[in-house]
């Protein structure tokens, strides 16, 4: 990788502080200020540079200012590009993205007390998204007049080509996961568990060791935290920036009470309120066996109003409303990554709003269900003039979600025990066709309720007939609309 190579001796030649003289000069750590709101202090540097360290990576005049004028062996790296961006919006908006890049690029230059050493000009992009090559190229030659130094891009852990616009690639390793280091030059995420951040680095230490050059990026306020918590540390990472093996000392390993599920209890919740349903309200069960068995005669017990009790089709909606919401949650749970939530934050933040992303979207499953059942049964029951009794339709558009009862349950169960991301999806893909036919059955059952087939003919087209156009319609905008498909592909793609 010669491209790289040169990077990495033009870091080598205005890192080496002469403080340590005797560390492998293909070993670096720089300690990232970037996006926190931590400023280190003048001991803190000074501590930093007597174990070799002097490369840093900041993203703001107000991180530059901590920096004493006299740290001209200082190196920087410029972390300013744009987060989480998707090829088709970035290549329809680079020239923004370049003028943003720019102006934070200008405003640090004449700041600095140090060297610039390269320019991160995007931050966890969609890597493995179709154009994302080209739309790098895009953006690294409208930078490129203006800033001459080496540009690169920290990763969001996907293992793709690097675009031959950009000179390195910063691979995230989150403490969280266990993917292994395929890139020489990592930024390094810990956990809140201490345990599993030190074995985590240790790992990786380790793994850069195979590289016959290596950067390491680790969080500021972490590392010096560290340090203050244990001094042994910093002999550690000393070895390691001579290019010995590293054993970090860990801590002992947690043992956190589990924390009641609270989707099984919501779930055991919705099966208890069926269960009281069924066992004490005798013409509702006889329905239930009827819909599925013998579903004409039932479609002539709604006609005939023998089934006319609306409050079952009351609850059974409510039911599915909280069904729903804890098929967003336990969907979005079992593929997408906390990266992946972040992407969602960023791009439609809109639907988070509680603290807990979680619950958010599990609120957002919710009242989206409980709108769509109530346009549903609505536009059903003012197309047709014969329907009498607003219950007729609810009976009828309601009895098939029971389906769903069964599809979460088992998506819930499945997602608990850790199946393969295939059945999740499956269930989910289940889910969703069985809510489309309820509508679609409703409406032809409602049919015959008119008289001529002409009547029916209209009715059908009007509902079920506008209902696929609109999905189709819908689907349609979606796949040509980048913003809103990229940014969800993004986020099921991220590790």
């Amino acid at each position: 990788m010669p491209i790289f190579l040169t990077v990495l001796l033009t870091l080598l030649a205005f890192s080496d502080s002469g403080t340590v003289r005797d560390a492998d000069q293909n070993r670096r750590i720089v300690l990232s200020l970037s996006h926190h709101e931590f400023i280190p202090t003048a001991d803190q540097l000074t501590a930093a540079a007597g174990l070799g360290i002097s490369l840093y990576e900041v993203s703001t005049p107000d991180q530059v200012r901590a920096f004493p004028e006299t740290a001209a062996g200082t190196g920087f790296l410029l972390d300013i590009g744009p987060l989480y961006q998707v090829p088709g919006l970035l290549s329809n908006q680079s020239g923004q993205a370049a003028e943003e890049i720019q102006q934070k690029y200008r405003a640090l230059r004449d700041q600095l007390p140090g060297e610039i050493l390269a320019v991160g000009i995007l931050r966890y992009p969609f890597e493995s998204g179709p154009g994302y090559p080209s739309a790098v190229q895009n953006l690294a030659d409208s930078l490129r007049p203006e800033i001459p130094e080496p540009f690169y891009i920290h990763s969001a852990g996907t293992s793709v080509r690097r675009p031959e616009s950009v000179d390195f690639i910063a691979e995230r390793v989150d403490a969280r996961q266990t993917a292994g280091v395929s890139r020489s030059v990592v930024r390094f995420y810990p956990s809140g568990d201490d345990y599993q951040t030190m074995n985590a680095l240790n790992t990786t230490l380790d793994q850069l060791l195979a590289f016959d050059e290596s950067i390491l990026i680790l969080p500021a306020s972490w590392f010096f935290t560290q340090l203050e918590s244990n001094r042994e540390l910093q002999y550690l990472f000393k070895n390691h920036l001579e290019g010995k093996e590293v054993t970090l000392p860990l801590p002992a390993a947690g043992t956190p009470e589990p924390a009641a599920n609270w989707t099984i209890l919501l779930l055991l919740v919705v099966w208890g309120s069926f269960a009281l349903h069924y066992r004490y309200q005798p013409v509702y069960s006889q329905a239930l066996v009827r819909y599925f068995t013998n579903h004409s005669f039932f479609v002539d017990d709604v006609m005939e109003h023998r089934l006319r009790n609306a409050l079952p089709g009351i609850y059974l909606l409510i039911q599915h409303a909280l069904l729903t919401g804890l098929f967003v949650y336990a969907s979005v749970e079992a593929a997408i990554s906390p990266m992946g939530l972040d992407i969602l934050s960023y791009y439609f933040p809109g639907l988070m709003i509680f603290e807990s992303r979680m619950l958010s979207l599990f609120t957002a499953g919710v009242a989206a269900a409980m709108l769509l059942q109530t346009v549903s049964v609505t536009w059903i029951h003012c197309s047709n003039k014969k329907l009498t009794a607003f219950s007729q339709v609810l009976n009828l558009y309601s009895w098939p979600l029971h389906l769903n009862l069964i599809i979460v349950t088992f998506l819930i169960v499945f997602n608990q025990v850790g199946f393969s991301e295939l059945y999740i999806f499956i269930l989910a893909a289940l889910f969703i066709v069985i809510w489309f036919f309820s509508f679609n059955m409703a409406a032809i059952d409602s049919s015959k309720f008119l008289d001529t087939g002409y009547s029916r003919s209209f009715f059908l087209l009007l509902t079920v007939g506008i209902h696929i156009l609109l999905l189709v319609g819908l689907l349609i905008y979606i796949f040509f609309t980048p913003a809103i498909l990229e940014p969800v592909l993004f986020a099921l793609d991220v590790p």
